[in-house]
């Protein structure tokens, strides 16, 4: 991973505390913001045992339930809608004008969107927007991917415009986080961040607890599933996740050869889901292939962990949190050779091309038969997880916060 902020704390507790107010708004508690949000909340939930920080957090009244546990512990919640407001598309435009064009129309008609005005020393936007963003605010914002310049086909017109304005946001903001050194070289290349503004850090505030043997079957058996009887792709029901030609891979030979594979899908997004069920359906692969809904997090947990691989035949990824579940819990990895992927797996996984279904049926095949590639692949697996995990997250973001 790239080179990270240190994690010297004491040079941030003899300084004043440094208001941070927290862009939440796209927060949902149905997991559709994919593995962005339960990184963020952690990420948070650590910056909390910082000193020198109090956190504001900009929610939106159907999340509250989502950051209850972090306004219990201290940080300071504040309702869009009612204790702040989001600048309308105007007032956004507004403040990209130059100073001298801007200040007479903020005597004309003041800011009352302002963070400014409610005491903000820093903007930190960890959500992929940044519609908060105004001049003289102190501005930070994680970058996860660039995915609509390469698959534009998977957004709405609306979501493009509203990735395309994040982008223009990226290269005023004074610091990018980007989650990855493939996002960093994406950000400086085609978006025109300037590289002395970016640093990168894992999206990764801690990782999934290990359930012991007996918490592990019982978390399956509602399921009907047992340790090492499966394969699983947790992923959101997104097109660019690719599970059409994971399916596709179930029908060609080599998989189509082997009785005993079962695979689990599960996450977010009901459309794609019921969408993939009927495929399911169609295709005649109903006793082979699981498609669940949402699953509660330690299920999810259970079923990486006892999973007997992960596959992970996504398209385009920033980072890839899942695989470095399935390396923290200790399960082989079968993945897309992509660039962020090769870097977080490096010989912790077995690669393959995501547009080639037979590519994906061998890799994982592979993987499901032999054992000593498992142990192999598992191990190194593991050794990644502790590199990434010992790159100290959040310190380094409670530094970058408070402009250390």
């Amino acid at each position: 991973m790239g080179k990270c902020a240190g994690t010297d704390g004491a040079m941030i507790a003899n300084r004043a505390p440094t208001r941070v107010f927290v862009d939440l708004a796209p927060l949902s508690a149905d997991g559709t913001n994919g593995g962005a949000a339960p990184f963020v909340l952690a990420l948070l939930a650590g910056l909390l045992d910082r000193p020198g920080l109090v956190l504001h957090l900009l929610v939106k009244p159907g999340a509250l339930a989502a950051v209850g546990s972090l306004q219990a512990r201290g940080a300071r919640v504040l309702l869009l809608g009612q204790d702040a407001f989001e600048p309308r598309f105007l007032l956004r435009r507004r403040r990209l004008l130059p100073g001298a064009l801007r200040r007479p129309l903020d005597l004309l008609l003041p800011d009352r969107a302002s963070l400014r005005r409610l005491g903000a020393d820093v903007l930190f936007s960890p959500l992929q927007t940044a519609t908060f963003h105004e001049p003289g605010l102190r501005h930070v914002a994680v970058a996860y991917d660039f995915q609509d310049l390469d698959h534009p086909q998977f957004f709405t017109a609306h979501e493009r415009r509203r990735r395309a304005e994040l982008r223009l946001h990226l290269r005023r903001a004074d610091t990018v986080v980007a989650i990855s050194e493939a996002t960093k070289d994406a950000a400086v290349r085609r978006v025109g961040v300037r590289p002395e503004r970016l640093t990168v850090l894992p999206p990764v505030a801690g990782t999934r607890r290990p359930l012991t043997p007996e918490a592990l079957a019982a978390a399956l058996a509602p399921l009907e599933l047992s340790p090492g009887g499966f394969a699983v792709y947790p992923a959101n029901y997104w097109p660019h996740k690719n599970h059409a030609r994971l399916l596709e891979a179930l029908a060609v030979p080599p998989l189509s050869e082997e009785p005993s594979f079962r695979l689990v899908l599960c996450g977010a997004l009901e459309a794609g889901r019921s969408s993939l069920a009927e495929e399911v359906e169609r295709r005649g692969l109903s006793a082979r292939v699981r498609v669940l809904p949402y699953q509660p997090e330690e299920t999810v947990t259970a079923l990486i962990q006892g999973a007997r691989l992960l596959v992970f035949p996504s398209l385009f990824e920033g980072f890839g949190i899942p695989v470095l579940e399935a390396f923290a819990l200790g399960t082989a990895v079968a993945c897309s050779g992509l660039p962020a992927l090769r870097e977080l797996a490096g010989e912790g996984a077995v690669l393959f091309d995501a547009g080639d279904p037979a590519a994906i049926g061998r890799a994982v095949r592979a993987i499901w038969d032999d054992p000593e590639l498992r142990r192999r692949t598992a191990d190194a697996g593991s050794g990644r997880a502790r590199a990434v995990l010992a790159a100290g997250t959040v310190g380094a973001y409670a530094e970058i916060l408070a402009g250390a």
